[in-house]
């Protein structure tokens, strides 16, 4: 089963979940609550523009928080390390292979170097939303639409396994690792899920970044050329939170609900 019939399906059955939940008698967390929701968060990426030219699909896992007034009005804030092994940039190292049919990047020695590359980045942002609920015995639950401002910041990750590689030591590699960071924006549409149990607590749907990046290294050795200009920088993903909620009523507020 794909990721992507795996996430129909969760968002589905957990639809149902929340219109099963009309017939049962309501207590006072099924009602809009003041919550501070703990969050832990996965994306899955696909890139556009720029970045794809440099990465395939990647991944982020992060955490944050959310805090919803009882207007269902959401504002968070997260931070999410990124994470890929996808590298498009095939011919990144053929200046430092040697020559002959089976070139290969040499160590001190002659044998041929260890090393491998990945994607290694972070994003951080601050957002804001609402929630809009339809089921009025728990008007916690609903279609959350949010968005917001933050930071992106991604390099090739060069990982040697020896020190005898002279060609990739710690100065060299950044000429090669196309350290890229800048101002991103965000906006999420999907489903969230609280439960009057406070035990499943979650939401799911589609995030997208767009993001203005510049090479913070400025030259590249591989292309022997200066790497000055703005990059356009974008992302869809399909992303999963799952909540850890604190509700913050009052013992009062909750009482005057069903007087």
């Amino acid at each position: 089963m794909s990721r992507i019939s795996f996430i129909i399906i969760l968002l589905v059955s957990f639809l149902v979940l929340g219109n099963e939940s009309k017939g049962q008698n309501p207590d006072k967390y099924l009602f809009s609550n003041k919550i501070f929701n703990l969050q832990f968060l996965y994306n899955y990426h696909v890139p556009s523009g720029d970045i794809a030219k440099t990465y395939g699909n990647f991944n982020s896992v992060g955490t944050g928080g959310m805090f919803k007034l009882k207007n269902n009005w959401v504002f968070t804030g997260e931070f999410n390390y990124v994470f890929g092994a996808d590298i498009l940039k095939t011919q990144l190292f053929d200046n430092l292979i040697t020559s002959g049919t089976n070139g290969y990047i040499s160590s001190i020695g002659g044998a041929p170097a260890n090393y491998s590359v990945n994607m290694r980045g972070y994003t951080g942002f601050v957002k804001g939303g609402r929630l809009f609920a339809w089921n009025k015995h728990n008007m916690n639950s609903g279609i959350m639409v949010n968005g917001g401002i933050g930071f992106i910041q991604h390099r090739i990750n060069i990982q040697t396994q020896q020190i005898d590689i002279p060609q990739l030591d710690v100065n060299y590699k950044k000429g090669y690792d196309r350290l890229s960071s800048g101002i991103a924006l965000s906006e999420f549409i999907g489903y969230t899920y609280q439960s009057q149990n406070r035990l499943i607590n979650f939401y799911l749907g589609l995030e997208f970044i767009q993001a203005r990046t510049f090479n913070r290294r400025g030259y590249n050795y591989d292309e022997r050329a200066f790497d000055t200009g703005v990059k356009k920088d974008f992302t869809t993903s399909f992303k999963f939170g799952w909540m850890i909620p604190i509700y913050l009523n009052t013992k009062e507020e909750n009482e005057f609900l069903f007087r």
